[in-house]
């Protein structure tokens, strides 16, 4: 049985702040996202900055009327947060942040950014090597991702980052054709492949990502004109998936494991059977 508590004196005044915190954090609303997410977003900021696992988030309402969106747009992204462990509703008391909120691992493997983004946020200094970029026949693989016909082509391209001169990380991007506007030729495959994709229309918002170890790439990816690329590497095959859940990117990212590390949060499952158990 919840049994539930009054809140502090102070309690409405505190939620109050942290509404005027809220509407401050999600002003920036010109982003191109879905106004779900922008305000779930905002939300998690607010939790992450400024509240305490069991600390009390504003009402549906307060969010809606500071932020300026419909109540069922707040709904929605409680919803996404919810859905992620962050936010917990407790009947007849409303919604507070989770143990889950208060930990905040240093870089998520959760969190989907470009390799250029990453490195440059880490203080490396950035110089890319494009290797090759090609169109060739599609694997019965890359088919089924891309939804392709038999004996249709794909774009592949091969790039080394590196710092201070020494190879760091080594891509091998594959991308569905139909999602380029212009000729492989022109563009600059130095950027970030990620944004290429998204000034073309095709924001990915989502991966599905499998991590290992090796100690130098897989043998269809060897480079014999560079030498070999001692390791160990953290090879990261993903699959990368626009807002409608089109694949558009297939990627195996070699990181060095001397220069890169990633976190994760783990939590334990609930276990069905253990429900009424105290």
């Amino acid at each position: 049985m919840v049994v539930k508590q009054p809140l502090p004196d102070d309690s409405e005044a505190v939620v109050r702040d942290r509404t005027t915190a809220l509407a401050q954090l999600g002003a920036p609303a010109a982003r191109r996202r879905a106004l779900p997410r922008q305000v779930r977003d905002s939300i998690a900021a607010l939790v992450a900055e400024d509240m305490r696992p069991g600390d009390p988030l504003p009402s549906e309402m307060a969010v809606a009327e500071r932020l300026m969106v419909s109540r069922s747009t707040v709904r929605e992204a409680m919803k996404l947060l919810e859905q992620e462990g962050l936010v917990e509703t407790r009947r007849g008391m409303g919604r507070f942040a989770t143990a889950l909120s208060g930990l905040r691992p240093e870089r998520p493997m959760t969190k989907f950014e470009s390799i250029t983004k990453m490195m440059t946020e880490l203080g490396y200094e950035v110089s890319t090597r494009v290797v090759g970029a090609v169109e060739r026949a599609a694997t019965p693989s890359e088919q089924l991702a891309f939804d392709l016909k038999p004996r249709s082509q794909v774009v592949e391209t091969r790039r080394l980052r590196e710092h201070e001169g020494r190879p760091c990380v080594y891509s091998v991007n594959v991308l569905d054709p139909r999602t380029l506007d212009i000729p492989i030729e022109d563009i600059d495959w130095s950027g970030s492949v990620v944004v290429i994709l998204e000034s073309m229309g095709h924001e990915i918002v989502a991966s599905s990502a499998h991590i290992s170890v090796v100690t130098e790439p897989l043998e269809q990816d060897a480079l014999p004109e560079f030498g070999p690329l001692p390791g160990p590497w953290l090879v990261v095959n993903e699959q990368c998936v626009t807002r409608l859940g089109r694949c558009v990117l297939i990627s195996r990212d070699y990181h060095l494991g001397t220069m890169f590390s990633f976190s994760v949060v783990r939590r334990r499952e609930e276990d069905p059977g253990r429900s009424g158990q105290g």
